[in-house]
């Protein structure tokens, strides 16, 4: 926040979220940005080398565990699986003093990350005591990120994880009274070249079949005799040069860090401008179909709950 925003006492993101107001606040939060909880210059319990940024002063992970009977606060996976949840009502975990880990490098994190699959479960189990049901919103915001970066490695690897959690979203709820929608808030730049074969490696070279009658298959070729990925990127870092593209023969394009070629040179891929898709099942599933613009989802979630526009429940 600029300096004239906390003079005049504006509350930054992590604030509105410890001092959620609705009710008795929000009764779980899981995910990273640890530093910006913490005061400023308050080493990091995992990694010193990121402390805490908040000007103010105030440690908001103890202004959450002060602000309401039974309420925890969590800093790792092992934290995590070990609360007691008879006792806590209200839980806070931060896993990160920044993002969280990509999946592809999650095991390698020093503390100890749960994956968003095993947070989605706690959170299900956690809130499902409430006999009026919840409202759970799981994000894989590095899927974002791995395609700003250009890695398309890191942002299917983290796609696959996002898809493990509907998976246990599916397997923890009933369908007759549980809704579930997953969509996207916009596209990227990615591409799919060429013609890869069926069972072409997704992040590999393509591999075409030869024109001849019972041809074998074999790398497919540019217009300039050189291999080509399956996937790329109209912009972004991954772009080499406007007069040669590199030869990829003997380049491991399926590595983590390879990064897809990019056709405009960009620091940072952008988003791009396709309709994404929205998909939803259990109760009133059926108001999520057609071309709608993103805000009619909110819309469709309220007429779901039985809910009038303003927020109250329809007799």
């Amino acid at each position: 926040m600029s300096e004239e925003a906390r003079n005049a006492e504006f509350p930054d993101i992590a604030r509105q979220l410890v001092e959620f107001s609705h009710g008795d606040g929000l009764e779980i939060a899981l995910g990273g940005g640890r530093a910006h909880f913490k005061p400023h210059g308050t080493p990091d319990p995992e990694d010193p080398k990121k402390p805490g940024r908040r000007m103010d002063g105030r440690d908001l992970t103890q202004a959450w565990v002060d602000a309401r009977d039974g309420s925890s606060y969590v800093w790792n996976r092992e934290q995590l699986l070990s609360v007691d949840r008879e006792k806590t009502k209200h839980l806070l975990g931060l896993f990160e003093p920044g993002h969280m880990q990509y999946e592809a490098d999650r095991a390698n994190d020093m503390a100890g990350e749960p994956s968003i699959a095993e947070m989605t479960e706690f959170a299900i189990d956690f809130l499902s005591r409430d006999p009026d049901g919840f409202f759970l919103m799981v994000e894989g915001g590095r899927i974002d990120h791995g395609h700003h970066a250009g890695n398309a490695y890191r942002a299917l690897s983290d796609t696959i994880a996002l898809s493990d959690a509907v998976h246990v979203a599916l397997a923890k709820t009933d369908a007759q009274d549980t809704l579930i929608v997953v969509t996207a808030d916009h596209s990227h730049t990615l591409t799919i070249s060429g013609y890869p074969m069926r069972g072409n490696p997704i992040l590999g070279k393509v591999i075409g079949r030869s024109k001849k009658r019972g041809g074998e298959n074999k790398i497919a070729q540019d217009a300039k005799g050189k291999p080509y990925t399956a996937l790329s990127y109209a912009n972004g870092p991954g772009y080499t040069s406007s007069w040669q593209r590199p030869d990829l023969s003997n380049v491991d394009t399926e590595h983590p860090e390879y990064l897809q070629e990019a056709t405009v040179p960009m620091r940072s891929e952008t988003h791009a401008g396709e309709d994404v898709p929205i998909f939803a099942g259990g109760p009133r599933s059926a108001l999520f179909h057609g071309v709608r613009e993103q805000n009619y989802i909110y819309h469709a979630m309220v007429e779901a709950l039985g809910w009038t526009r303003a927020g109250v429940p329809v007799d």
